[in-house]
């Protein structure tokens, strides 16, 4: 047997654990889903029925769908932009000696080691209006405001989305700057170049592949995000915080619809996967961020 076809075997044999465990967990259940689209099952009606894309053209003309749709995009946007600003801003100020460094630090990541779904209940014993600690500090100062009203809802599930996956962009963005080669820093300042020009012209440019990175892993979290809006809104009032996550959470479990959620499924991962390789040659091929 030649070297080659040594090395190729061994290439296959090497990745056949990772290949099964795919064909397994992500291929067969994204297939099973796809199908499911194609029929009309439901809790009501267990026998299954062809229908083509029936489901789909329901889906599409449901406002609901379209406003969770709606919700979630501009929510994703906005919270990707806010974390990757500040995560970028903290791995700058953490990337330094400073007393206290390895508290703060850890302190940092804490949100990101807490589960979703129970940061959620803490969130909302903190934030009830009855016993929650917030709305005392609040009325304590003189503000007695509905945290859940409409017009504030959304603004706080930004913020909490904000207060607990900034340190994951941060973690990301820090391990970047780590590697961040120092004699160009050096170069820089013995060219006489200040540090909003070295940040400006140098740190940025080169750290662009980490935050493109950054900010793909935290939009698609963002998109699929469930636990915490859950736990505290169930996608209310009304379906004002309704994210897509949460309209087919409901639309499978609550009323049964098994077709209509993996239509809806579907349409969003078709919808989002011609992104990925835009995003991934972004990160992978640093001339592409230019």
């Amino acid at each position: 047997m030649s070297t080659r076809t040594t090395s190729r075997l061994s290439k296959w044999v090497l990745g056949s654990p990772l290949i099964v465990f795919a064909l397994i967990f992500v291929v067969y259940p994204v297939y099973q889903g796809i199908q499911t689209g194609f029929y009309s099952l439901s809790l009501q009606n267990p026998d299954t029925l062809f229908t083509g894309l029936e489901n789909f053209g329901t889906v599409l003309t449901d406002p609901g769908f379209l406003a969770a749709a709606k919700f979630t995009l501009l929510f994703a946007l906005a919270v990707t932009a806010i974390e990757t600003v500040l995560g970028f801003g903290l791995a700058l100020l953490v990337n330094r000696e400073f007393p206290g460094k390895k508290v703060f630090f850890t302190m940092l990541l804490v949100p990101i080691m807490v589960a979703p779904a129970l940061l959620g209940v803490m969130f909302r014993l903190l934030l009830n209006g009855d016993i929650g600690l917030v709305p005392e500090v609040l009325r304590g100062v003189g503000l007695d405001v509905s945290l859940f009203a409409p017009n504030t809802v959304v603004p706080l599930l930004v913020l909490l989305d904000v207060l607990q996956w900034t340190p994951f962009a941060f973690l990301i963005m820090y391990a970047g700057l780590q590697s961040f080669p120092s004699d160009v820093l050096e170069a820089a300042q013995v060219d006489g170049a200040g540090r909003l020009r070295t940040l400006r012209s140098i740190v940025v440019p080169m750290m662009k592949p980490i935050i493109f990175a950054a900010l793909f892993l935290r939009l698609i979290d963002a998109i699929r995000t469930f636990d915490v809006v859950y736990v505290l809104t169930a996608g209310g009032p009304g379906t004002k915080t309704t994210t897509m996550s949460i309209y087919i959470y409901k639309t499978a479990f609550e009323s049964g619809q098994f077709g209509l959620a993996a239509a809806a499924s579907t349409i969003v991962m078709v919808v989002l996967i011609p992104f990925v390789p835009l995003f991934v040659k972004r990160i992978a091929t640093p001339g592409a961020a230019e």
